[in-house]
């Protein structure tokens, strides 16, 4: 067997999360159609493109290019939604931070957000630089957390722990 020249050598492909940005165009940009579609995929991201052109009276085919340009733009993404507390996370907390003069958020939002235990991760306004959504098993999981990613983080100014105690909505905003 020859050997490959390291030219020639494939680089594993990274598999970073984007981070979340804005649209790139306003809910005015989408038409008609393409509104609908997307309110249908939220009552039920499995629904087939058969089913949705059925009841909008339009060709399958016109389904499947509207729903490829909607996630190729990254105005769409398709995710499966667990209820994390039926699935074994017991703990959950909003996290405020302040980032340390010098230290940059977008950075620091960047860090956070490549840990498994962040559901969600924002650079904000306001009293905080950085809010963090997180789930653990337990509140010593958390607090493990808290001491291997936030006291211990030389960006890290001032953690706000807000830990969740009983939920009353959890979902997406509607089309």
């Amino acid at each position: 067997m020859a050997k490959q020249s390291a030219k020639n050598k494939k680089k594993p492909e990274k598999k970073n999360p984007k981070p979340a940005t804005a649209l790139k165009t306003s809910q005015q940009d989408f038409d008609k159609l393409s509104r609908q579609i997307l309110v249908l995929l939220q009552e039920d991201g499995r629904r087939s493109f058969s089913s949705i052109a059925r009841e909008l009276n339009v060709s399958e085919g016109a389904v499947r290019s509207r729903v490829n340009y909607l996630e190729e733009n990254e105005h769409l993404r398709f995710l499966a939604v667990i209820d994390p507390v039926n699935v074994g996370y017991r703990c959950w907390a909003m996290l405020g931070i302040n980032v340390s003069a010098g230290s940059s958020p977008h950075d620091l939002a960047t860090e956070f957000s490549m840990n498994p235990n962040a559901i969600w991760v924002g650079v904000v306004g306001g009293t905080f630089d950085i809010m963090i959504e997180i789930w653990t098993k337990s509140p010593e999981e958390l607090q493990q957390f808290l001491e291997d990613f936030c006291h211990t983080n030389k960006n890290v100014s001032s953690v706000n722990t807000m830990v969740g105690m009983r939920m009353y909505k959890w979902g997406a905003p509607q089309i």
